[in-house]
């Protein structure tokens, strides 16, 4: 057997959630071409993502709950390849109903990631772990960013098929090199690590606390799964001047928003580890809902840069919302408790799913929509108020940061 690497632990912890956010993204410009191809309407194609939004949701408690007692990186191999077939299984269908099974089994097998690479990434970490958390955050901004950009231009080349098939593909053989590298040692649980870096939370932990930040993390995952579903939608119709309604320059738009976004999370993960975890979450908070009202209103130029913003701050602040989470949860659970985030933050999916073919059979567009988001954004920031201070940060120090810690 060989030593376990924690490089190549964070390297498949990125891969990881790279593609996740990958897959959970390209349905909603794959979609623009379905509709044109099937000549279905937008909404009723929408609508088949609702199942794979429902699991990601729901199957992520579970999912975390078979990691604590199982195996992380073990859970990880059987996202890798139930995503990929899944995925390839989504380019070869004829039928809506097909399609609304397979895109349901790439949730099924998606909602493993987050409850369970999350922590395995807080495990295996050597050095600050908001860095560590930021660049793996930047991994999953950039599958988001990526889903966006190369999904429209494989779409104009290949096809929308081979869009599906394309990642599902890369994603099996991931899959199949993770599964050798965990029979040969090379990766490992990664729980002696843990075992040292639970000092920082009581064994109890603070529910009543992880009970407060369920609101929060709902309210993001909602706000997140909204946008990223309506972007392409949304830069197709305002940004016409500028795009045309080509699949491929819209992708690229939207790719370079996430792409933007991806990179904040650095900047969260040094904020995270050097300033007060509940100031940063609160200022990060309040700062989405203006953004989310130019969102509604504007278009063109306007509407790109809310855009951007709006994903560099929902990113900047998932360092912190982690950080914070794994310290209030009992050090025995760290698995559940994240799988219970997941749940709700993704599990708000199908609710704004819903909302979206809603309004928008209702109005037409998504003005009303992002109003409402604009205006739960300021309550949502006074909930964070009420948070308690984190037991470690009564008096806090910025520690000094060195090139090594930042490596």
């Amino acid at each position: 057997m060989s030593t376990p690497s924690p490089k190549l632990a964070a390297g498949f912890s990125n891969a990881g959630h790279f593609l996740f956010h990958y897959f959970a993204a390209m349905y909603f410009t794959i979609v623009l071409a379905i509709e044109r191809d099937w000549q279905t309407p937008y909404e009723a194609l929408m609508q088949l993502w609702f199942p794979a939004a429902m699991l990601i949701g729901f199957c992520a408690l579970p999912a975390g709950r078979l990691a604590d007692r199982w195996s992380s990186p073990g859970m990880l191999v059987v996202m890798f390849l139930g995503m990929g077939l899944s995925t390839i299984l989504c380019g070869f269908v004829e039928t809506q109903t097909a399609l609304m099974i397979f895109l349901g089994g790439l949730g099924l097998f998606g909602a493993i990631y987050h409850p369970v690479g999350i922590p395995w990434v807080i495990k295996t970490s050597e050095g600050k772990t908001g860095m560590r958390l930021a660049f793996n955050g930047i991994f999953g901004g950039m599958g988001a960013a990526g889903a966006a950009m190369l999904t429209g231009w494989i779409i104009e080349i290949f096809g929308w098929r081979g869009a599906f098939v394309i990642p599902g593909v890369i994603c099996l053989s991931i899959g199949i090199a993770m599964f050798y590298a965990l029979r040969t040692g090379w990766i490992a649980e990664g729980a002696k690590v843990a075992a040292n870096r639970t000092s920082k939370a009581s064994a109890a932990g603070n529910l009543k606390a992880v009970a407060l930040m369920m609101i929060p993390m709902c309210m993001l995952g909602l706000i997140y799964n909204t946008v990223q579903n309506i972007m392409p939608k949304l830069f197709e119709e305002r940004m016409v001047d500028l795009l045309s309604g080509q699949i491929g320059l819209v992708g690229t738009a939207v790719g370079v928003v996430y792409g933007i976004g991806a990179t904040m999370q650095l900047v969260g993960g040094v904020l995270a580890d050097r300033y007060n975890l509940k100031r940063v979450y609160v200022l990060l908070w309040l700062f989405q809902a203006p953004l989310l009202f130019v969102l509604a209103e504007y278009s063109g130029i306007p509407l790109g840069l809310a855009a951007v913003l709006l994903a560099m701050a929902g990113t900047a602040i998932l360092p912190a919302e982690n950080m914070m989470l794994s310290r209030f949860a009992p050090a025995n659970h760290q698995g559940l408790v994240f799988g219970a985030k997941f749940v709700v933050s993704f599990g708000a999916g199908p609710v704004g799913l819903y909302l979206i073919t809603q309004v928008r059979h209702s109005t037409g567009e998504f003005t009303d929509l992002l109003l409402a988001y604009s205006v739960l954004a300021v309550l949502v920031t006074m909930v964070a108020l009420l948070l308690p201070r984190l037991p470690d940060e009564e008096t806090p120090v910025a520690p000094k940061m060195t090139p090594a810690a930042a490596e």
